[in-house]
């Protein structure tokens, strides 16, 4: 296999990414403070950790509208990005149903809006984000790959302003002040899109070309969520936090013909509606309490909800001079995941060289997957009803973690997190339960210079079944059983991380990694998966992945500059389906992300990414055997699984931020941003086409498909 070695540039943009570095007491209900993004690393004792601060998002890279933060995260090493434009996140060779998402403390599980173009994260509440991928803490648990720990912002104690965003696709407002002046806050933000609204102009006009021919169709789509945000001071020391999230996707199509005899009568009507709706709600209750300068605790109740619905109709009339007849079908899916929990967090110091972390989780789960009612009519003289109906296993589970960890400092220049969690779940009368150790070393070798270790045990006790490598609506969550055991990986991580002259940094840190009981589902192709008999349609195996990642930058006040390079290896192994280690789809052996940001002014600022990674891969039928010559029967012969790359993809972004600043105060923010900008067509899915061979041998090459080419957007921001 050719690999090309790539030399990564320096980099860090401050303005997309910039770092926020907590002080020891991360925990504590102060304000952590902000300070160098070079010093980031090497002060926090745990692997593969990155905090984004969230005013970073605020000033990023703009696609479509408003700044992502799944997109921010997939040009981290590590992270393997899929498919073009979605928002799926391929972590140390993980499967993208492997990461943890907690938005205030809260497991969410649909993230992403429109099959993955955009997040359900609005950068307008976002306080800052905890990446971890590698050296995860005792107290986190239930994936195996990643923790995305997101938490929004308290709303101003004092004063009241505001944001209002109009973007090329979507809209934004957030609002935010006191309720009762430095005692209670609250902080609500919305968007929503106007993809329906752009679309009927559109359906409009393609109405009005093929009425002539009997055909009409319509489209719309739009998402919507929102944030809210209450906190109360009880009194020194005590606060009292209310969350409430809501996300909403709704699609429907619809199509209709009608056909004409030659006498100009009409013969039949053919309508289809097809609607969709899915989302998310989740709500906490969170009491933090500082007993004493050495004892925190944090006390918090929720709920997490995901759902989709599904229904389609089709009503078929045919019109005769003696007779009519009329065909109706009715389909309705719908699909359910609930969750309810509490979850307690201790933060006790008893030494100035101890912190000790402890506490414990329990999620009552409640799983409904992919339902499916379907009704047919036929009358034609007669009256014909078929019913039928297809249910998911429902199953309820019951999750239990806890954890103790302790973060000491040994010596002046060794420091070191050792953590044990318990993970327990519980259904159908199955108990499976893990002692995960968690450990992380820091040698501080000088003041500019850091080397760490770490090794950590994951258990993930839920399982996503998806017909596709998007995320659509029909996707279901299920859960362990006594059939399915739950997914688990071990990983071991280390590295040197240092601050160069001249305010650069250079980190380079490596990690391999293991997983077991990974699972493929075999009814893949079905648009509704036949989840009756679920558990017998997987096939189980193993995994592995290793790599080393580069991370190297330099920043100044105006200007910075970031580069993130990873050289990976991604295996998987089903007996099942080969006998021998095979390459994932998403093994990108190269990956470069290059990032720069300069200010030329206090009202203009430009910046630029440039991505690149080493194809994904497919599977491409090496020979056909006819059993007979000219015969249509026969057999495909294939190397291994993934045994062909898609083309190298690379894409460079510009965008250019402009600030005006009101005599009042105010600020406005114009943002233009080209999207591929010198237009690379790269691969967004792939086919395969056969080859003219001669004699009986007939082979196959594998062939990518671009579709997306320049795509110029705006964004306006008004901040008051």
């Amino acid at each position: 296999m050719d690999i090309r070695i790539i030399i990564a540039v320096p980099l860090l943009l401050a303005g997309a990414y910039s770092y926020a570095q907590e002080p020891e007491k991360a925990d504590t209900l102060a304000a952590a403070t902000v300070t160098s993004a070079i010093d980031r690393s090497i002060n926090f004792t745990q692997t593969g950790l990155t905090k984004i601060n969230g005013s970073a998002f605020r000033r990023g890279f703009a696609v479509f509208s408003s700044p992502d933060v799944l997109k921010t995260l997939q040009t981290l090493t590590g992270v393997a990005s899929g498919t073009e434009m979605l928002s799926n996140l391929y972590v140390h060779g993980g499967d993208g149903s492997d990461n943890l998402f907690l938005l205030d403390g809260v497991p969410l599980y649909q993230i992403c809006h429109l099959g993955g173009i955009f997040s359900s994260f609005n950068t307008d509440v976002v306080e800052g984000i905890d990446f971890y991928k590698s050296g995860f803490p005792a107290r986190y648990g239930g994936r195996t790959s990643s923790v995305v720990d997101i938490a929004t912002k308290d709303g101003d104690f004092k004063e009241y302003h505001g944001t209002v965003g109009v973007g090329l696709l979507d809209g934004r407002l957030q609002f935010e002040g006191p309720i009762i002046k430095d005692r209670t806050s609250f902080n609500v933000a919305m968007r929503r899109s106007w993809i329906d609204v752009i679309s009927a102009p559109a359906c409009a006009i393609m109405n009005a070309m093929n009425k002539a021919y009997g055909e009409k169709q319509n489209f719309g789509y739009s998402f919507t969520d929102l944030n809210a945000r209450v906190t109360h001071i009880l009194n020194r020391g005590s606060r009292l936090t209310a969350n409430l999230y809501w996300g909403n996707d709704g699609l429907r199509m619809t199509q209709e013909f009608e056909g004409h005899d030659q006498d100009g009568s009409l013969s039949d009507i053919d309508i289809e509606d097809t609607r969709f709706s899915w989302g998310n709600l989740l709500g906490s209750l969170n009491w933090q309490k500082e007993f004493s300068d050495r004892l925190e605790m944090r006390l918090l109740g929720f709920y997490s909800g995901s759902r989709s619905d599904i229904r389609m109709n089709t009503t078929l009339e045919y019109y005769r001079a003696d007779y009519t007849d009329m065909f109706k079908q009715y389909t309705y899916n719908r699909n359910r995941v609930n969750d309810g929990g509490v979850s307690a967090d201790f933060n006790w110091y008893p030494h100035h060289k101890h912190h000790l972390r402890f506490g414990g989780t329990y999620i009552l789960h409640s799983y409904n997957p992919s339902h499916t009612y379907s009704e047919y009519d036929v009358d034609g003289g007669e009256v014909f009803t078929d019913i039928s109906k297809k249910e998911g296993v429902e199953s309820i589970g019951h999750e239990m973690g806890v954890y103790a960890e302790d973060e000491m400092s040994l010596t002046r220049w060794m420091k070191v997190n050792l953590g044990l969690r318990y993970s327990l779940y519980e259904a159908e009368e199955k108990i499976w339960n893990y002692f995960e150790p968690r450990a992380a070393l820091k040698f501080q070798v000088s003041p500019n210079v850091g080397i760490k270790a770490s090794y950590s045990e994951m258990s993930q006790f839920s399982h996503l079944v998806a017909a596709t490598y998007i995320d659509l609506p029909t996707n279901s969550w299920l859960p362990s059983t006594s059939k399915v055991a739950p997914m688990r990986s071990r990983q071991v991580a280390g590295g040197i991380y240092g601050r160069l002259p001249h305010n650069m940094h250079l980190n380079v840190e490596g990690w391999y990694k293991t997983m077991s009981n990974l699972i493929e589902y075999k009814g893949m192709n079905s648009f509704f998966p036949p989840l009756t008999e679920w558990e017998k349609d997987f096939k189980t195996g193993i995994g592995k992945s290793y790599g080393l990642e580069v991370d190297f930058g330099y920043e100044t006040e105006k200007t910075s500059v970031s580069a993130f390079y990873t050289l990976s290896w991604n295996w998987r192994k089903f007996d099942d389906i080969w006998p021998d280690w095979y390459l994932d789809r998403n093994d990108n052996r190269h990956k470069i992300t290059v990032v720069a940001n300069h200010r030329f002014t206090e009202k203009f600022e430009m910046y630029a990414s440039w991505n690149y990674h080493t194809g994904n891969r497919m599977t491409v039928a090496s020979q056909y055997l006819p059993k007979e010559e000219g015969s249509f029967i026969g057999d495909f012969l294939y190397e291994s699984p993934n045994n062909a790359k898609m083309p190298d993809y690379h894409r460079l972004d510009v965008g250019f931020n402009f600030y005006r600043k009101t005599k009042r105060g105010n600020m406005s923010v114009w943002n233009l941003s080209v999207y591929n900008a010198y237009c690379r067509i790269n691969p967004l899915f792939a086919t395969v086409k056969r080859e003219n061979s001669a004699g009986k041998h007939i082979a196959f090459k594998g062939s990518g498909i671009g579709l997306i080419p320049i795509v110029p957007t705006f964004s306006y921001t008004f901040r008051f």
